[in-house]
């Protein structure tokens, strides 16, 4: 799975032109509002008006990700990196883009570096192990997940990416319980339920596995149809 979400949070630098900072301001606010194409035209009169102005660069880049221009926002955060080179959140951003564009080894490496400066930043652990999965270090994923449930992070992607994990090593009933867990979480996630019937099947809990698939086709996941009408129309 891919993130798209990216976190903005100002970096405190101050300025003495007060045009760049309402512009700066306006940008923000337009961000909040998801209007991102409005936003960058704000940070961009801000660096007009000062080219060293670092909170607009770092938030023009949170908008160019969101955007998916994913080439300008990789120059603005190299660009911070270059001249802020302990900001965290510049790491682990980029890190979302690479992993966004399937760079994974670039993805791990920056988030790597926002663990090194950030311990507790939970996360980060957490979208490291998806990266590792993606290149198929399923042990290197399993202890981040756990190092992210460890640091209190409980969420639907973090209990449905462990079990994935699970279930690639044969471990069906932790499989199972960490679907449930993404359930208890958040019971509206349909791949929960699927993955969780297909893990059930393999025990041969046939039963129980059928209304797992039912759940998950009511909430709208077709591949789960697909099993039904394969396994269970007599």
């Amino acid at each position: 799975m891919k993130y798209g979400l990216l976190i903005f949070i100002l970096v405190l630098l101050a300025s003495c032109n007060n045009k760049v900072k309402q512009n700066n301001k306006r940008g923000l606010e337009y961000m909040k509002q998801g209007l991102y194409d409005q936003a960058i035209v704000e940070f961009n009169n801000a660096l007009i008006q000062d080219n060293v102005w670092f909170p607009a660069y770092y938030n023009r880049a949170v908008c160019y990700a969101n955007t998916k221009r994913y080439r300008e926002a990789l120059n603005d955060f190299n660009y911070l990196l270059t001249n802020f080179p302990d900001h965290a959140l510049s790491y682990f951003n980029r890190g979302v883009v690479y992993e966004n564009i399937g760079i994974y080894s670039s993805a791990i490496k920056d988030y790597s570096q926002t663990i090194n400066l950030r311990p507790d930043f939970v996360t980060a652990y957490h979208y490291r192990g998806i990266a590792r999965f993606y290149m198929k270090d399923y042990d290197g994923a399993l202890i981040d997940y756990n190092r992210a449930m460890e640091l209190g992070l409980k969420e639907t992607g973090l209990y449905f990416n462990r079990g994935v994990i699970m279930q690639i090593k044969g471990d069906l009933n932790a499989a199972i319980q960490d679907y449930t867990e993404a359930i208890n979480v958040d019971p509206s996630n349909a791949k929960s339920y699927y993955n969780r019937a297909i893990a059930k099947m393999a025990m041969n809990r046939s039963d129980e596995a059928l209304k797992d698939l039912q759940i998950a086709s009511k909430l709208g996941l077709q591949k789960a149809d697909k099993v039904i009408n394969t396994h269970f129309r007599y």
